[in-house]
């Protein structure tokens, strides 16, 4: 790990020192910002190192903020072990559909995720045991530290994403993602076993992002499937790499912070066009550094 890389993780230790010294709003937004970050990290082993563009990420986000909701709802399970097989189901599900899904190719693949996505949500919205469109209410957490819990699994998951990504950058399993990406036939001329590869790599942004979902499901008590399955949110995670760096280890920490940040100023100082300037000052971020802030070795 180079020393950039050390700094965005210092930085990211760093936060969870704040919440005693700043306000309940601040705390709700660097909270979403590590929800974002651990997103666009998740997504960036699948894109950034892969080549796989997966425009319907948030799916696995529903999966498992669903599954752990309904199990503390109908099952009365506790959150610790609804979270885990929320996560779990969520890459048990990518993991199902990895080797018919990944050979498709560029934009092909793209469209299928967010198809898998849009269906999800249609399906979860007419299922009684989710609650249909009506969504479920979880019971509030009344446990130690309060509302305050949930900022620090966030930031847990946003440390262990980033690892993870770090960890890939200069790995074996790393190397073969990148020849992947750069040319798939070359390297499986090479003796690279693709389909796995990449079933691997689809199945770690599904359990980075299902995690993520049953944390923010039980966070703010109340989801139904407009929340859980936002293609907006999918938007909000690609920008974020475009704005830090797609293949990069920092990047996606620095996208998602910024992104998420403009976002809370401009929604402040000007609600009723925010976001025609936020979609301008990206149009513009991406037109000067096409590459990121982040330039990718």
């Amino acid at each position: 790990m180079g020393r950039p890389e050390i700094a965005v993780l210092t930085g990211i230790v760093l936060v969870g020192f704040l919440p005693p010294f700043v306000s309940d709003y601040v705390e709700r937004v660097v909270a979403l910002a590590l929800m974002l970050t651990s997103l666009a990290l998740a997504q960036n082993i699948l894109l950034g190192y892969t080549g796989y563009p997966a425009f319907g990420c948030i799916a696995f986000f529903g999966v498992g903020g669903y599954t752990t909701a309904v199990l503390m709802k109908e099952l009365n399970l506790q959150f610790p072990l609804a979270l885990t097989v929320g996560t779990v189901s969520s890459g048990f599900l990518a993991l199902l559909i990895a080797v018919p899904l990944m050979r498709l190719k560029s934009h092909y693949f793209a469209i299928t995720t967010l198809a898998l996505q849009l269906a999800l949500g249609e399906l979860v919205a007419n299922l009684e045991l989710t609650g249909g469109v009506q969504g479920i209410n979880l019971p509030i957490y009344r446990g130690p530290g309060g509302y305050l819990i949930f900022f620090y699994m966030l930031w847990v998951v946003a440390i262990v994403s980033f690892l993870l990504n770090a960890y890939i950058e200069r790995s074996t399993f790393g190397y073969a993602l990148k020849a992947i990406r750069e040319d798939e036939t070359a390297a499986e001329t090479l003796g690279v076993n693709t389909v796995l590869f990449k079933a691997i790599s689809f199945t770690l942004m599904a359990l980075i992002t299902g995690c993520v979902g049953g944390i923010y499901a039980y966070w703010i008590t109340y989801i139904d499937p407009t929340s859980m399955f936002d293609p907006l949110l999918s938007v909000k995670v690609f920008v974020a790499l475009l704005i830090g760096g797609v293949g990069t280890v920092g990047g996606p920490v620095v996208g998602a912070f910024l992104l998420e940040v403009l976002s809370e100023v401009l929604w402040g100082q000007f609600p009723k066009v925010h976001g025609l300037i936020l979609g301008l000052l990206i149009v513009l971020t991406v037109l000067i550094i096409p590459k990121g802030m982040w330039r990718r070795r």
